[in-house]
């Protein structure tokens, strides 16, 4: 499978490459082969996949774009339900958000009780935030990293 992929995407720019997710296609096959002893949904999806390859020289037509599409989700969330994988910068972007929330407002209610609202303030917590919850979600995501469960 690998070859034809490499044959159907010669020619293929590197925006065209990550428009079609090809590297997480090569990611899914790799995955299915290994929990296909294991799983009868990952077995039939090494058939679905090898479908989906032969599918990426049309896939310029939106008709065979979202059926390809519409399967590589479906396979994808398989892994996420059932084999325990997450997206990549799931777990650091969550993070950073609720930083950026819980900084601001730890900011803004000590800024307030202390000068009154500054705005100098609520800005470095924010942030401050950021930093630490981008920071946490980046070491939890570390296990899956070297677990290699991340699609």
């Amino acid at each position: 499978m690998y070859n034809r992929i490499e044959e159907h995407t010669k020619d293929f720019s590197l925006s065209k490459y990550n428009f079609l997710k090809i590297s997480y296609l090569i990611k899914l096959i790799e995955e299915s082969d290994r929990f296909s002893t294991q799983c009868n949904t990952c077995s039939e999806n090494k058939k679905l996949l090898a479908n989906m390859v032969e599918e990426i020289p049309f896939l310029d037509d939106i008709e065979h774009r979202q059926p390809y599409e519409k399967q590589f989700n479906q396979i994808r969330r398989h892994f996420h339900r059932e084999h325990g994988f997450i997206a990549p910068y799931r777990f650091s972007a969550t993070y950073a958000l609720v930083g950026i929330l819980t900084g601001s407002l730890l900011s803004a209610f000590v800024s307030f009780f202390i000068s009154g609202f500054n705005i100098d303030v609520l800005l470095v917590g924010a942030v401050v935030g950021l930093i630490v919850g981008y920071f946490i979600g980046s070491v939890k995501e570390l296990k899956y990293r070297k677990s290699k469960k991340m699609i």
